[in-house]
Formats: structure tokens, C-alpha cells, sequence
């Protein structure tokens, strides 16, 4: 019974859930990948990363690109930063400008913002040239301009706290102002603090 249950738990784990081995080339110049025992590349890599969810990013030089747990490539040398895949997106970039990568290997958002963060309840904040802080959707929509001081706290669609002139206030996605930006603070847990007292908003 007990080898029921193993085998039965093992088959639900998904493809990439494996063995993944990089191995340096004895001159130390050049990096290859073992998956499963089997090796799947040349010693062509400068730089190889973790696997993560089925994913990794590796480098030939001074440019990035993802591949898949089998070493195919799914995205061509193009990045100058790249990061691991965590809950199917990943922050990538070039010399100037941040971006998000989705699990079909598209760009969320515009590769024009230098700094960006992964989502939060399928919401991207992203900092203009000029240092303001917007929101973008994981569709591509921009749900929030960027007129705010700092990231937005994102907690939900309907909460998400923002500064704007050194006062805070909440949002929504859709840039309705649920509670002005008259606070002071605005703690993580919902007490909004202004004239000396705390009053709860959410």
C-alpha cells in the first residue's frame, strides 16, 4: 500500500521537477548542464542559473536568455539582467529600462522603466525616468499613472496605498481614491495616522 501511495504522489509532479546539474569545463571558461544525468549542452554557457519552474536563464557573453528543463531555448540572447521565474513571472531588462516576462515569454509592459516590481495580485508596480511610481496590470494596461512618490503597497485590487507629496491614501485599480491622501502614514495592517491619532481604513 505504502508504494501506492509513492507512486501515485510522484506522478504528479510536473516535468521539470528533476535533476539540474551545471558543470564547469575543466579550464573553468565555459559552463554545460547535466538534467536527469543526461548531459543537454555543450560547454557553451558563461553563466547558468537555478531551475525554476521549468525555467532557467543562461548567458554566452554579456546577454541572457531563458531555456527550458531540456536546454531548449525559448527566448533569444537579448537581456542584459534576467532573473528566475517565481509564480510565472520574471524580471528581465537592458542597459536602461526594466521589464516582466510571462510564462508564453512576452514582455507584460513596456521596456522603458528603470526600475520595476514582480506582481502583487496580478498588478506590476513600475518607476518612471522621471521617479514616479504608476501601476500596469499583468494584461498590459496601465491601471495606475505614475504620479506617486513610492512603490504603491499593492494588498488587493481594491487596496492598494499610495503617496502622493509626501501624504499617504488608498486606491483601487481602477485609480478610484477609496480614502484621499491626507495621512501621514498609513501602517501595513490598516490604521491610517493623521493630526496625531489612528483611525482604521481597511
Amino acid at each position: 500500500m505504502r508504494g501506492i501511495v509513492i507512486i501515485a504522489i510522484w506522478g504528479v509532479f510536473p516535468s521539470w521537477a528533476q535533476t539540474w546539474r551545471v558543470v564547469q569545463h575543466p579550464d573553468h571558461s565555459k559552463k554545460a548542464i547535466v538534467a536527469q544525468d543526461k548531459v543537454i549542452s555543450d560547454y557553451v554557457y558563461t553563466e547558468v542559473s537555478e531551475l525554476s519552474e521549468g525555467k532557467a536563464f543562461v548567458s554566452q557573453g554579456s546577454l541572457y536568455a531563458y531555456i527550458d528543463a531540456q536546454g531548449n531555448a525559448l527566448t533569444l540572447y537579448q537581456f542584459t539582467v534576467a532573473s528566475n521565474f517565481k509564480h510565472g513571472y520574471a524580471l528581465v531588462g537592458d542597459s536602461f529600462s526594466m521589464s516582466v516576462l510571462n510564462d508564453s515569454m512576452r514582455l507584460v509592459i513596456p521596456l522603458q522603466y528603470p526600475r520595476v516590481k514582480l506582481p502583487s495580485s496580478d498588478l506590476i508596480a513600475v518607476q518612471s525616468a522621471e521617479g514616479y511610481w504608476g501601476v500596469y496590470d499583468v494584461y498590459g494596461n496601465l491601471r495606475l499613472p505614475c504620479i506617486f512618490d513610492l512603490p504603491p503597497r499593492i494588498i488587493s485590487k481594491d487596496i492598494i496605498v499610495v503617496r502622493q507629496n509626501e501624504l499617504y491614501g488608498v486606491v483601487n485599480d481602477c485609480h478610484e481614491y477609496r480614502f484621499s491622501c491626507a495621512y501621514q502614514y498609513i501602517t501595513p495592517d490598516g490604521f491610517g495616522y493623521k493630526r496625531g491619532k489612528y483611525v482604521r481604513l481597511f
